[in-house]
């Protein structure tokens, strides 16, 4: 037996086939989609079935879960499913090939799609300004391999036989997909063919954290709109977060413009005390909001918007990573801070799979050894050993990953930093209790009773002014904020905690 609100209800069982779900944070998002799914599923006989869509695995199987809780395993039966959107992508660029629209290397027809090109020749980290390559089309539809200018650092393969050879053993990442399709749906003749796929696939769309999409994403759902599909949307304005695999918040407008009814939701479930529920009425009001100080001793997770603050927020905080990783010694001590992370917190560290990259190492044949290699290293850290000594150390381990050489020392701006991050690490190692710190993407989607909050002058003016929809610098404290159950602060730089935390 499944208890909602009127708001829910009205929503969930809306007769109307362009519906917006406009949620507050804790307000029932995955209900209203999961209540939704199977309204829709039962509601009528038709042989098209039910889509779902997520953009996160994890948020897939969350959503997949509550539908057969709330209605029963026989809900999710064929034609009826629930995937990610890049499932979804996969799916359409079938549909292309099997028509000839897309014509693939080789002349393959089922291509296997993987997260990224990790493992494949040339895959690495590409500095800024370098060039990366990528999958798009031909005039004629054929998949071919260019190259752009990388305006920052990031992982890619930068080398055209390197990439090549990918496609034409019928590999692709989920990125080169999306880039693929983007370039296809310029021409009428693939539009009309994925429309015409969708509306004989399915009947009804329901789109989970819809501010989450990217441009192709909400691209296919305008085609399912032209093509008559019923299409709900759940989502907050103000939880949009721009960047994470290209979304476009600001772009839901162009989706909402065809015609969708609104159906806002206030009551949430989360706030509790004295402070939160007015404190979170006031941020969406966008009142001007002073947080007031809090103790890092005292709450159960530090938010921020970059991992080096983390560093600056207290003692006991424990970020997930240092910074991204650009070379292999920022891959050592990720590892490193892995080692911690896990035995302290159960919480890998954030990039752990891109230093594992980096370094060239299995991760199975890496945990096997990771204790032997690492607490070590700790050990001498605790013991109060020089950093600098222990940073020689920690790059002679390299060797013992299996590593044919050992990592360069960095200049001397950029070792400093290093030997920063080992002593801040140092003060955590000697701390009894640690709490997690992690950045405000890494911590959407949670929620803790208490909440600390890292702000830099500029983002305490910003918050004392009021915050505004889709702005993506409101968005990112709105997030953080509303993380909290019933109490959130604003913690105090401690300096002495990190001396060098620029991230170059």
């Amino acid at each position: 037996m499944i208890n909602l609100t009127k708001e829910q209800a009205v929503a969930a069982a809306s007769a109307k086939k362009l519906i917006n779900v406009v949620s507050v944070p804790g307000s029932g998002k995955t209900t209203i989609a999961a209540e939704r799914f199977g309204y829709l599923r039962y509601r009528r006989d038709d042989a098209r079935g039910v889509l779902g869509l997520s953009f996160t695995r994890a948020a897939a199987g969350v959503l997949s879960r509550r539908i057969e809780r709330r209605w029963g395993s026989q809900c999710m039966t064929f034609p009826h499913k629930v995937m990610t959107f890049d499932q979804l992508h996969v799916q359409l660029l079938h549909v292309l090939l099997n028509r000839g629209i897309i014509n693939w290397p080789n002349g393959i027809t089922q291509v296997e799609v993987v997260d990224d090109y990790r493992g494949f020749k040339g895959f690495r980290w590409l500095a800024a300004g370098s060039y990366q390559r990528y999958a798009t089309l031909s005039r004629d539809g054929k998949v071919i391999s260019r190259s752009r200018r990388m305006q920052g650092p990031g992982w890619g393969i930068g080398n055209l036989v390197q990439h090549n050879a990918i496609l034409d053993s019928g590999f692709c990442s989920h990125e080169d997909v999306r880039s693929i399709l983007l370039t296809a749906f310029t021409a009428e003749h693939a539009v009309e063919s994925a429309r015409n796929w969708l509306a004989a696939t399915f009947r009804e769309i329901v789109i989970d954290e819809v501010y989450d999409a990217a441009e192709l994403d909400l691209m296919i759902a305008k085609f399912g709109v032209i093509a008559g599909l019923g299409i709900s949307l759940v989502g907050d304005p103000r939880q949009a977060l721009y960047g994470w695999r290209g979304a476009t918040p600001d772009k839901v407008s162009y989706l909402l413009d065809e015609g969708f009814s609104a159906y806002p939701q206030s009551h949430s479930f989360r706030f509790t005390g004295e402070q939160m529920p007015k404190l979170a009425e006031d941020l969406r009001a966008g009142r001007p909001v002073t947080l007031p100080p809090i103790d890092s001793r005292d709450v159960d997770v530090a938010l921020a918007r970059q991992w080096r603050n983390l560093w600056l927020a207290g003692p006991n905080v424990l970020p997930l990573a240092f910074r991204s990783i650009g070379n292999a010694t920022d891959a050592l001590l990720n590892l490193l801070l892995d080692t911690v992370t896990w035995s302290r917190l159960e919480r890998h560290s954030f990039g752990r799979a891109a230093a594992l990259v980096q370094l060239g190492l299995d991760a199975t044949e890496f945990a096997e050894m990771q204790q032997s290699v690492m607490t070590p290293l700790l050990d001498l850290l605790v013991a109060g050993a020089d950093p600098i000594a222990v940073m020689v150390q920690l790059r002679s381990a390299a060797k013992g990953f299996g590593n044919r050489r050992r990592p360069n020392r960095l200049k001397d701006s950029q070792e400093a930093a290093r030997i920063d991050e080992l002593s801040a690490l140092r003060i955590r190692l000697l701390e009894g209790d640690l709490i997690p710190g992690l950045t405000v993407h890494q911590a959407k989607g949670g929620e803790w009773p208490r909440v600390g909050v890292y702000l830099t002058d500029t983002e305490a003016d910003l918050l004392a002014s009021g915050l505004e929809e889709l702005e993506e610098d409101d968005c990112v404290l709105y997030v953080a904020i509303t993380r909290a159950i019933t109490r959130c602060g604003q913690l105090t730089s401690q300096a002495t905690l990190f001396a060098s935390p620029e991230d170059d």
